[in-house]
């Protein structure tokens, strides 16, 4: 089971710029390019295409020798980060969002090296030594806590707490600061990983992973949104592969749009 393909597109292009609003804005005009396509009497893309599609414009948006399209505003384009290597990149598609290695092929078309070598590659990244890293699991079943304690660990990642309800999840995050948290979205039937997370956002800003049954309940524009979205029952490498791209990304300090000359 996988989140539907326009939060799962949403939520790719945020991973790989590693920034909410530039991740969005790119979403946000390859979905528009994809509704006109199809107005005009094409096909609705596959997933596979949207992913295509993406990988494409942001090619297009990363070329030094290219307009900063779909944005206006080269300043903003220039503050951000590189786009993560191509190893990373079949490690995300593979082990988070669930694609196959011919489907992963023809979305990076071309690939430099093989994708086998490539994912073998990725895969390296997951147990790559990042220091003394710490994460908090907010989840009300024991069995999925202690289980989601037991992929962490095996990374290197050191769990400092495990709460059950989204009180606890906020007061844990505020004592321990930790480096990464995974939410269950539907903790008690009355509140949710958003609300723990939003107690507790302002004071201590890290990563934040939501493991959920309920895939289209979440990532809908809200003010609190996770990093990534793992859909129950879960694989452990698409937690692993999600938490380690979400330690190692840089956290670029994009300008602030408004404040330069141009619009996005």
């Amino acid at each position: 089971m996988f989140l539907p393909v326009s939060a799962s597109i949403r939520q790719f292009a945020r991973a790989v710029t590693a920034d909410r609003m530039v991740g969005d804005e790119l979403a946000l005009a390859v979905s528009a390019e994809a509704n006109q396509k199809n107005k005009n009497g094409a096909p609705p893309a596959s997933r596979v295409e949207w992913f295509r599609r993406f990988i494409l414009r942001w090619r297009e948006v990363m070329a030094e020798e290219a307009a900063p399209k779909p944005f206006s505003n080269s300043a903003f384009i220039r503050s951000m980060g590189p786009m993560p290597s191509e190893a990373r990149l079949v490690l995300l598609l593979s082990d988070v969002c669930g694609f196959s290695a011919r489907e992963v092929e023809e979305i990076l078309e071309p690939l430099s090296r093989p994708y086998e070598v490539l994912l073998t590659e990725g895969r390296s990244l997951v147990r790559t030594d990042r220091g003394e890293r710490s994460a908090l699991i907010v989840e009300d079943e024991p069995l999925i806590a202690a289980d989601l304690k037991d992929v962490l660990e095996d990374m290197g990642v050191t769990v400092v707490g495990l709460a059950r309800t989204a009180e606890q999840g906020a007061r844990q995050a505020l004592k321990n600061s930790p480096d990464i948290v995974l939410a269950d979205y539907n903790l008690d039937g009355q509140k949710t990983g958003v609300d723990a997370v939003a107690a507790f956002h302002d004071a201590h800003h890290c990563p934040v992973i939501f493991i959920t049954g309920y895939p289209d309940e979440v990532l809908k524009g809200d003010e609190v949104e996770p990093d990534f979205v793992i859909v129950k029952p879960y694989r452990p490498e698409a937690v692993q592969a999600a938490v380690a791209h979400c330690l190692d990304a840089a956290r670029y300090a994009a300008v602030d749009a408004d404040a330069t000359a141009g619009d996005l």
